[in-house]
């Protein structure tokens, strides 16, 4: 569409709809009309209100004079005026020196006219003022440089402009939550530094304990293992023994019998030596009856003078020999009577020897039950032991194995600590805290005042 200079007649083609929009243009936005050349030819009150100047100021004059040096002396401004001459167009954001020297921001379109030979005629310039969306939108790319540096303290005024109000009021709670869980790290880092530190404390004493326990358990597997081989030794010395005191035993018990059999002898001969006394006493009396007889048979030889001579030498013959009799019977007699004496003694010894042999063979046989019970008392230990014996093995190499896991977790809990050490070095970068006490809004003021000096 072309756009004319309202100070000139339009062109009685245009609508009534197209002269609407002229209007519309006119009355909301900023309007300046520029020679091909950039001469100012005419702007309308809203363009003179924005930059501060009067028509009768502008008219005549470059639009040089709305640009900053530095832009003005560059070949891409003499570029820019030459592409428009060209018949280029161009729209964007713009900044521009007020008539005070203050920098305004324009979202401006720049167009070429042609007239009705198709030869540019005139340039205009419709523009709206974005000083203030475009102010808005540098100090949320500023708080976001500082958020990229890690400073959670900074937060943005509000504006007039709904639209960036929405991206400020974004900003500002991000920041607060950002904040927020920056410091909950900050303590859960500094409660897991903590506790990862007294848990490589602890892992090490552990450790040591562990490795003393390991050691321990090694002397103790020794310990028991001899135990043990000890223990199957006596086992099988007092199953030897329990062998052992069996047949002593059994001998003890034939002693016995023997001395049973030899009690009974003993008796028989005490019975034999009575028997034999009797016998005796019966010789004893037959040899004073023939003495008696032999001393009457003198006395009547006697009577016979000599023919009973020979008869009375046969009768003292016969006297001695029966008294010869009478004293050997006694002696034997006597011989006898000591013999069933020691006989009796050695009965009443032999009766004493039994009753000391019974009590040998209950004190033997108390002591064979005993063996028996040492014997399987040492076995159900010697058992008992080797099960002790697996288990402590069992326990030395779990103990082992659990010291391995310990310089594991040692080595994790290091790690951990080295890690926590680590991240919260790279908390350390974020500021959660104004500087000096101060408050957001006190920071905002000094960088709106920082922009407004530069």
């Amino acid at each position: 569409m072309l756009f004319f200079d309202r100070g000139q007649t339009p062109p009685t083609s245009l609508s009534r709809e197209q002269n609407a929009l002229l209007d519309m243009i006119e009355q909301t936005q900023a309007v300046i009309y520029f020679e091909p050349d950039g001469t100012i030819k005419n702007a309308n009150k809203n363009f003179q209100a924005a930059l501060g100047y009067d028509l009768s100021e502008i008219v005549g004059e470059k639009h040089a004079m709305f640009v900053h040096k530095e832009y003005r002396e560059s070949a891409e401004y003499a570029q820019f005026w030459q592409d428009l001459r060209d018949g280029k167009s161009f729209s964007d954001q713009f900044p521009r020196r007020r008539k005070d020297g203050s920098t305004i921001w324009i979202q401006a379109t720049y167009a070429p006219v042609r007239d009705e030979s198709g030869n540019i005629a005139n340039v205009i310039k419709i523009a709206s003022d974005v000083t203030e969306r475009r102010s808005n939108l540098n100090r949320v790319a500023e708080a976001l440089h500082k958020l990229k540096t890690g400073d959670l303290t900074h937060r943005l005024p509000d504006c007039d402009v709904p639209d960036i109000q929405n991206l400020i009021s974004a900003y500002n709670e991000a920041c607060d939550q950002l904040r927020y869980l920056v410091q909950q790290v900050q303590t859960a880092n500094d409660s897991i530094s903590n506790s990862s530190s007294m848990m490589r404390q602890s892992s090490e004493q552990l450790s040591s304990r562990t490795e003393a326990q390991a050691s321990t358990l090694e002397e103790t597997a020794a310990a028991i293992e001899e135990l043990t081989t000890n223990a199957s030794v006596a086992a099988d010395n007092a199953q030897n023994a329990d062998v052992i005191a069996s047949d002593t035993r059994e001998a003890a018990m034939d002693g016995g019998k023997v001395v049973e059999d030899v009690t009974e002898a003993m008796g028989r001969i005490e019975k034999s030596a009575g028997e034999i006394s009797q016998i005796i006493t019966v010789i004893d009396d037959l040899a004073f009856q023939t003495n008696l007889l032999s001393l009457n048979a003198g006395v009547e030889a006697a009577r016979a003078g000599e023919a009973g001579r020979g008869f009375a030498v046969v009768a003292t013959e016969v006297r001695a020999l029966a008294q010869r009799s009478a004293d050997s019977a006694r002696d034997i007699k006597n011989l006898i009577t000591q013999s069933s004496e020691h006989v009796s003694d050695g009965a009443e010894l032999v009766g004493k020897a039994s009753v000391e042999l019974n009590k040998i063979f209950e004190g033997v046989g108390t002591i064979s039950n005993n063996i028996k019970e040492i014997s399987g008392s040492l076995t159900q230990q010697t058992a008992t032991l080797k099960e002790i014996n697996t288990a402590v093995i069992e326990l030395d190499r779990v103990t082992q194995s659990n010291a391995s896991m310990v310089l594991e977790t040692t080595d994790v809990s290091k790690s951990l600590e080295a890690e926590s050490h680590g991240l919260s070095a790279q908390i350390t970068s974020f500021r959660t805290a104004p500087p000096s006490g101060g408050t957001w809004e006190d920071e905002a003021d000094a960088s709106d005042s920082e922009r407004a000096a530069s």
